[in-house]
């Protein structure tokens, strides 16, 4: 369901996307072309709102509530804005991907770290995809029979499997994903249609007998929000090819500011309705919540479904191409004269992320686990990877003066809080993890 790697559709050719330092440049020049700021913004908005929409009102939950999570929101916002303005700022040209934009400015080394929180990241989101499924099959299949679980072949540990062979394997074989460009765009309609049908049936379904927290069980709680917010406004990796797309730094601006309302308003609506809706009760997923499930939310369940299966190639495609990137052995002239390995290799790569993928997300509990460690990663390319590229870009032309001076220093902070995020994060999902916190309240298989 998350389109974080939808702008990749627009590759024509396997070739493209397997990018290093030698024809980095070329394939940046031979793919140049400017869109307008309007479609830019309609890029990022895709790329950062997914599957964190469905957990947001939780995550509301976990931090103490509405009040105190919406002072975190504002903070993350302001920080996420920041973070765009130095990716147009250090951006040329001739940056054709997120990794090439860390290596031009930071170096080898730091392009390969990033490389692989990358793969990670989408290895990551692949589990999440994997549990979205089970999570809306198995609310399709309790409208349909509320005592479905007595049939095994009804089971999450069945159906995930079993569907997802038949309708996401096949797909994620091919050399290209041109073609999955207009089923993916039903994820636009999916997402619009959740953040118009939570505040539809908060304002239906009105109870005076919600619990909300006012404020966290516990100081440390106020982070718990961190992860999620990271992971619904982590856009970054997309909007580097974004912006040298655009005109005008303009143009950047305009795309940015009207993206990031776009979101705020979106994240809001689904968060503070659908916690004043369920209360203490929410459902880590948001469409678990509802009881019992009407017509309106059948349909949002099955368009959730329906894209979750459409994006899972499109993810794996991006990660397959990550992997090849770290290769010391892959080239464009390699994969050009030996298309033989490069089909066994690209079989390979295929089935052991896409079954070692559903393995994990049969195995765990709900995509708040996933979220939080994807989190992690996500304040990786939203603090600490675009500090690093200001630190850089302003020490390679070194001049004494205040501006300077500021920028090492608001690279320098970038860095700190990217680490402390990062850092708490992970912390934070190993000791809820060891302590078997994370429970779903809506029982299933």
């Amino acid at each position: 369901m998350d389109l974080q790697s939808d702008t990749s559709a627009v590759i024509d050719d396997e070739n493209l996307a397997l990018l290093n330092s030698d024809n980095g440049s070329q394939v940046s020049i031979r793919g140049r072309s400017t869109m307008s700021w309007i479609m830019a913004a309609g890029l990022i908005v895709n790329a950062a709102m997914g599957a964190g929409l469905l957990n947001i009102a939780k995550s509301y939950d976990d931090a103490g509530g509405i009040f105190i999570s919406s002072i975190l929101h504002g903070i993350v916002v302001l920080l996420v804005l920041g973070a765009y303005a130095i990716l147009f700022v250090c951006c040329d040209p001739s940056t054709s991907s997120y990794e090439t934009f860390v290596l031009m400015k930071c170096g080898k080394i730091w392009q390969r770290i990033c490389s692989v929180c990358i793969i990670l990241y989408m290895y990551g989101l692949s589990i999440t995809f994997f549990i979205i499924i089970g999570d809306q099959l198995d609310r399709f299949l309790s409208y349909m029979d509320p005592l479905f679980c007595r049939h095994w072949y009804f089971d999450r540990r069945f159906t995930i499997p079993i569907t997802s062979l038949l309708f996401i394997f096949p797909l994620c074989f091919s050399k290209t994903i041109k073609f999955l460009q207009i089923p993916s765009m039903l994820g636009v309609l999916a997402i619009i249609y959740v953040v118009i049908i939570v505040p539809i049936e908060y304002v239906k379904n009105k109870s005076s007998d919600v619990i909300v927290k006012t404020k966290p069980d516990s100081w440390t709680d106020v982070f718990l929000v961190l992860p999620t917010m990271c992971f619904c406004y982590q856009a970054h990796v997309n909007a580097v090819p974004v912006f040298v797309s655009l005109r005008t730094r303009a143009d950047c601006i305009k795309a940015t500011l009207v993206s990031t309302i776009v979101l705020i308003l979106s994240y809001c609506l689904v968060a503070v309705c659908g916690y004043l809706t369920f209360g203490v009760k929410v459902d880590h997923d948001i469409l678990m919540s509802y009881h019992p499930i009407s017509s309106v939310v059948l349909i949002a369940i099955i368009m959730v479904a329906v894209k979750t299966y459409t994006a899972y190639p499109v993810n794996l495609f991006c990660g397959r191409t990550a992997i090849d990137s770290l290769s010391n052995e892959t080239s464009t002239s390699l994969i050009a004269t030996d298309i033989r390995q490069s089909t066994k290799r690209r079989i390979l790569i295929v089935c052991l992320w896409f079954f070692s993928t559903l393995v994990g997300a049969i195995y765990l509990p709900n995509i708040s686990v996933a979220i939080h460690y994807l989190g992690a990663l996500a304040a990786s390319f939203i603090f600490i990877f675009p500090g690093l590229c200001l630190y850089f870009h302003v020490e390679q032309n070194w001049v004494n003066s205040w501006g300077n001076i500021i920028s090492i220093s608001i690279g320098i902070f970038y860095v700190a809080i990217g680490v402390f995020v990062t850092v708490l994060t992970l912390l934070q999902s190993l000791i809820t993890d060891i302590s078997g916190k994370e429970r779903s309240t809506t029982k299933t298989c």
